[in-house]
């Protein structure tokens, strides 16, 4: 029987039984450096992950949701937690650029008008102060709907880092007031609204602008970083960050960044009662590319230039030794890949012929 590592009878339980999912709990490879940038810096990466071959499927047929009642919006039910200012002002710039086209709840009667009256209040408010001249300096460029006033790459919204930017009183129309667990208990946190079981930015199917995330098909189409375009959260999976600070045994503290896989768990208790899971299916790991050159862009937002550096030039030369040693038995791993923890989704995958 296959130990799932999920309480029995859960949906993640019963997905990695009926080996829909790999397990979780599985042998992984790393690699520990420290940053070339800074000494006190030490980047942890997870080999097993950056070398398997995942891929997103959100609006494809291979990609059911995370919430059977819901299986267009994939892993979007939730809304997005902003993580910072500037976290909220980018999705901010790139929202004022977003048209009905793009963003299908903008089509629902009245919140055309809504948005455009928050942008227009927004830039009155830069105005009045000093800070702005009612488009670009104010944090976020034209009323949505409207040609932007400043580049396509969001830099307009984000101000120039000479101070602040200014908002006005009300709250943007795409946000709510919610809570996240902080160490002193819960703390006030922005997200994304949810509308209909889902978050705001989630096109639904039959959208003529196609399914998915209206700031990643906006971001897509116009040649901008998805780490510009989309909140912080949304942008890091299938990536997970953990920061942590240690004092060695010397009494220095150094900084520990480790990037591994966003497994259910790394969504907390509710990780377990997602209907399905992407980065375990083997479906999903039918690319034909390693996550560390896929998710480069990723990377480097995570690790710095130099740090990704170091996890690009290791990657290539255990691929390089692989295609080298791959006519010898056992000089590789079954799957072909340069590792021994082979991520047990793409060795699946593989042995399916995905």
């Amino acid at each position: 029987m296959i130990a799932s590592g999920y309480p029995d009878g859960t949906p993640a339980d019963l997905s990695v039984r009926a080996r829909r999912e790999m397990p979780d709990d599985h042998p992984r490879e790393w690699l520990e450096f420290t940053d070339p940038a800074d000494p006190g810096h030490v980047i942890q990466v997870d080999l097993t992950w950056l070398l398997s071959t995942y891929r997103c499927r959100f609006g494809t047929d291979l990609c059911p949701g995370i919430d059977a009642a819901n299986d267009d919006v994939g892993c979007c039910v939730h809304g997005a937690f902003l993580v910072d200012d500037d976290d909220r002002d980018a999705l901010t710039a790139v929202t004022a650029q977003l048209t009905p086209d793009d963003w299908q709840y903008l089509g629902r009667e009245g919140v055309h008008d809504a948005v455009q009256a928050w942008f227009r209040e927004r830039d009155a408010v830069a105005g009045s102060d000093g800070t702005g001249d009612g488009d670009a300096d104010g944090g976020g460029g034209a009323p949505a709907g409207h040609p932007p006033t400043g580049g396509a790459d969001g830099s307009d919204g984000t101000g120039d880092g000479d101070g602040p930017v200014t908002r006005p009183d009300t709250l943007e129309p795409w946000l709510v007031e919610d809570e996240l667990d902080g160490d002193d208990g819960p703390e006030p946190a922005l997200k994304t609204r949810v509308v209909d079981g889902a978050c705001v930015f989630a096109n639904r199917r039959g959208f003529p602008g196609g399914t998915g995330c209206a700031l990643h098909s906006w971001a897509v189409r116009n040649d901008v970083e998805l780490t510009v375009a989309k909140p912080e959260v949304c942008w890091q999976l299938p990536l997970r960050r953990l920061e942590d600070v240690e004092t060695r045994p010397d009494g220095e503290e150094i900084v520990r960044t480790t990037v591994t896989e966003y497994t259910r768990r790394g969504w907390g208790g509710g990780g377990e009662d997602f209907d399905w899971y992407c980065t375990g299916d083997p479906a999903c790991h039918s690319g034909g590319e390693a996550l560390w050159r896929t998710h480069e862009e990723e990377l480097r937002a995570l690790l710095g230039d130099p740090g990704y550096g170091v996890v690009a030039e290791h990657c290539r030369r255990r691929e390089d030794l692989a295609a080298q040693l791959a006519q010898v038995p056992g000089g590789v791993a079954p799957s072909g890949l340069p590792l021994l923890a082979v991520h047990p989704a793409t060795a699946e995958a593989r042995r399916r012929g995905l």
